[in-house]
């Protein structure tokens, strides 16, 4: 079962830098002054001048229908800190599925191997490890998961936690893609595909195309999941 994480999926939060007397200047049409209409041009000349302390003084104030800047700017940064990221066991499902596809579409006529499928499983999970380890080790990183004994409902994961995460979801798509219940599948497969080509013959039909089942070793399983538990010690 896949765990539903939350996190700053786009680097740390940068609260947005709002300079008003940039943006006054900025502004290519100027309004029109009633001093400066025929009705108002007697009236005396006022002059405000309000320092950029005091204007922010003046809109960080509760008047009556104002907004609460401060309480907006940290409703900002928890929604930019708890998005919705991608669940491990899609993200490799999705990466190893284009990549295969890559190599395939690159060289036409060279057949894909279990060896170049278990290469690029294992390229897929060190890519994501080493992702999980560069973000904790700057502390850029952000994750958490849905917890109802928190003040917030979120519980922030740890570096250990979150790889902990990855090695279970990347033995389950390996179980799913390689294991005990693909073979199941695959043999199903080739007894009903034996069945076609049977009939097919008995019909005198004789150009239908053998199918050949994907041939998985015995150890195949397990020295995949080895070596990923591997390059997790090494990385902690």
């Amino acid at each position: 079962m896949s765990v539903h994480m939350y996190g700053n999926i786009n680097g740390p939060y940068q609260p947005p830098k709002i300079d008003v007397f940039e943006q006054a200047k900025e502004q290519s049409n100027k309004p029109i002054r009633f001093r400066d209409t025929e009705a108002g041009k007697d009236l005396p000349t006022v002059t405000l001048n309000i320092s950029s302390e005091g204007l922010k003084a003046l809109h960080g104030t509760k008047l009556p229908g104002s907004a609460d800047v401060e309480a907006m700017q940290k409703q900002r940064k928890f929604e930019f800190e708890h998005q919705p990221v991608e669940e491990f066991y899609n993200r490799i499902s999705r990466e190893f599925g284009e990549k295969i596809e890559k190599m395939r579409v690159e060289n036409p006529d060279k057949k894909v191997t279990i060896t170049d499928k278990g290469n690029t499983l294992l390229d897929c999970f060190k890519s994501i490890a080493d992702e999980i380890s560069a973000g904790y080790a700057d502390d850029t990183r952000l994750r958490f998961v849905i917890d109802s004994d928190s003040d917030d409902g979120y519980r922030r994961l740890s570096k250990n936690e979150e790889l902990d995460i990855l090695q279970q979801e990347f033995e389950d798509f390996v179980d799913v893609r390689f294991g005990k219940t693909h073979q199941e599948n695959v043999e199903l497969v080739t007894k009903q595909m034996e069945a076609v080509i049977k009939v097919n013959r008995q019909r005198g039909i004789t150009n239908v195309k053998q199918y050949k089942p994907e041939i998985i070793p015995e150890d195949y399983l397990e020295k995949i999941l080895k070596q990923a538990k591997m390059y997790i010690g090494a990385s902690n």
